[in-house]
């Protein structure tokens, strides 16, 4: 039977229910889920949900791996010298601080040996050990070559060959260093070589060297009793002077050892830069001075510059004179504006000087003029003018110093002071021989008298004492032998004894004897440079002295020996003229040596 047809409002609500129990069945399952865990055979449907990208983790870039720094080994201040150093130069070396010598060279960080030519970037520092070859100063001879060197170093010295001395006298510490400059092995070195070692401060000695023997000296222990002859004709006394042909100079350097390659600190490069001593011959303390005798411009000498030109006396020797750092002109006579022209017949002794012959002294080179001379005041004698306050003027004018005349007394008696490359010269001299008519006066001009000398040994005392070197000049009593007089000995020795270091007689137209007296060289007279005398020949050979100073000693004298020609033209000695001159001259000196 067919079911009975429910109501609208029954089958609308019953739809009602139907949806209900489903939402029901929904919520309850979704409730089961939540808290029941999932099955691993049943999955469960996830929603799917948008989301924004996720931000890129950052690359991290990879650090380089660091070895960790070692800690730097300190430099080894570790100083080697080469056996061939001189004893001077390793005793003057400047270890920075903890620094210290090895004995052997692969021991060393540092060394300190000759130049090398390979050693460019290891060298650090370096100096130059200068030598010379020397003999007693009365010696005729002026050099010898390196191979009469060698040959007498090595002792295999035959018949013509070697130095002509029996013995040649080192000091102790510089004998291998010798021996390395001239290229002579020790081992080679026959048991009969004239080698004799001497103390170290034998060259010291203000006395005569009394050995018959040379010796090889430092250059800076010179001393004025020794000769330095040349080596190859090079002198480290020469002007000018050529090292790099000098035998007995060598270069010494501190390297850096070639097995290291650690760099240097740069403090400590400026420490080894200043750790050598200063090399022992520096040209800029050497001081050179030429000192010549009688000037006196007028007579056959003025004639002849008449004639021939102002500057003609200078012909052969101009060079000679001014190639010193000071040169020293003993001018006698006064200029005169109104000096007549010269006549060669004139027999008298009042003399005068043309302002014109002012050129020859500028020509030569001259820095200090000797106003001791007893012609200063001829003018006034003559001419009834003071001719002396012009003459100064003149000096002035053209850059020249005096010393022992002037315008009155004070002046006259006062020291010429020069200070060169360091060394202190004191020039003082007076006038013993006159006349009365020369002398200055406390109100007048001329040359200083010398008096009693006891103005001019306290002075030399006091300059002494200042630190200067006195060097004195004399016009004194003239004669016309090699010989001294009794008298001349006496006055010289005198003030040579009071502290002077050079004493000169600058009367005399004859070259005199000569002598080492009170630590001081005397000469008693050098003899004519510009003056003439007709008949007389003993006067036409002179001598001109080249006196060297250095560190603010004198340490040397050479002898410049010339002959007056044409009556104004002095020209140098030949070798066999100059051989002959000194001969006679050194016997007689030698003969007042041995008499003191």
């Amino acid at each position: 039977m067919p079911r009975p047809s429910l109501p609208p409002l029954f089958h609308a609500h019953k739809a009602r229910a139907s949806k209900t129990a489903i939402i029901l069945t929904i919520v309850f399952a979704l409730l089961l889920s939540a808290c029941t865990a999932p099955s691993s055979t049943t999955p469960t449907a996830t929603p799917t949900l948008t989301k924004a990208p996720p931000s890129p983790t950052p690359s991290q870039t990879a650090l380089p791996t660091q070895t960790p720094t070692p800690t730097p080994v300190p430099l080894a201040l570790t100083f080697w010298a080469d056996p061939s150093l001189p004893d001077d130069v390793r005793h003057q070396v400047s270890l920075p601080p903890g620094g210290s010598w090895v004995d052997k060279r692969d021991q060393a960080t540092f060394i300190l040996v000759p130049k090398a030519n390979n050693a460019d970037g290891k060298v650090l520092a370096e100096t130059v050990w200068t030598y010379a070859l020397v003999a007693p100063f009365l010696t005729v001879q002026d050099g010898v070559d390196s191979i009469d060197l060698q040959t007498t170093l090595s002792g295999k010295v035959q018949e013509g060959a070697g130095l002509p001395v029996p013995n040649l006298l080192v000091r102790e510490g510089d004998t291998t260093a010798l021996f390395q400059m001239l290229g002579v092995s020790p081992s080679a070195t026959d048991s009969a070589s004239m080698l004799q070692s001497v103390p170290g401060d034998y060259f010291q000695q203000e006395s005569y060297p009394e050995d018959p023997a040379w010796a090889i000296v430092p250059f800076d222990q010179l001393t004025p009793s020794w000769k330095v002859l040349s080596v190859d004709g090079v002198s480290p006394l020469d002007i000018p002077y050529t090292p790099e042909t000098y035998a007995l100079q060598q270069t010494y350097q501190l390297q850096l050892n070639d097995t290291v390659t650690q760099p240097l600190d740069e403090n400590l490069k400026v420490q080894l830069a200043g750790a050598l001593p200063a090399p022992n011959r520096d040209q800029a303390q050497l001081t050179s001075l030429v000192m010549t005798g009688v000037t006196a411009m007028t007579r056959d000498t003025a004639f002849a510059m008449y004639t021939e030109g102002v500057t003609y006396p200078a012909t052969e020797i101009g060079g000679v004179l001014s190639s010193a750092d000071l040169t020293h002109i003993s001018n006698e006579v006064s200029f005169y504006d109104d000096c007549p022209i010269p006549n060669p017949d004139y027999e008298g002794f009042i003399f005068c000087s043309d302002p014109a012959y002012m050129e020859l002294l500028k020509a030569v080179g001259a820095d200090i003029i000797e106003l001791t001379g007893n012609h200063n005041n001829d003018v006034r004698a003559l001419y009834k003018v003071d001719s002396v306050p012009y003459t100064l003027d003149l000096y002035r004018k053209n850059g020249m110093q005096w010393y022992a005349g002037g315008t009155d007394l004070a002046s006259a008696q006062a020291p010429l002071l020069i200070e060169n490359k360091g060394n202190k010269l004191a020039f003082i001299g007076c006038n013993s021989y006159g006349p009365d008519m020369a002398w200055a006066r406390e109100n007048s001009s001329g040359a200083a008298p010398c008096g009693d000398f006891v103005w001019l040994m306290d002075s030399i005392r006091d300059l002494k004492a200042q630190g200067y070197l006195p060097i004195v000049t004399f016009q004194y009593q003239e004669d016309y032998y090699r010989t001294a007089t009794s008298s001349a000995k006496h006055d010289f020795r005198m003030v040579a004894d009071s502290g002077a270091v050079i004493v000169n007689g600058s009367q005399s137209h004859v070259s005199k004897v000569m002598e080492f007296y009170g630590g001081a060289l005397v000469t008693y007279g050098l003899g004519n440079l510009f003056f003439d005398q007709p008949g007389y020949y003993i006067t036409y050979p002179s001598i001109i002295q080249r006196h060297f100073f250095y560190n603010n000693k004198h340490i040397s004298t050479q002898l410049i020996t010339i002959v007056v020609e044409e009556t104004a033209k002095p020209r140098l000695m030949t070798d066999i003229e100059r051989q002959a001159f000194l001969e006679e001259l050194f016997t007689e000196s030698e003969a007042l040596r041995r008499a003191q």
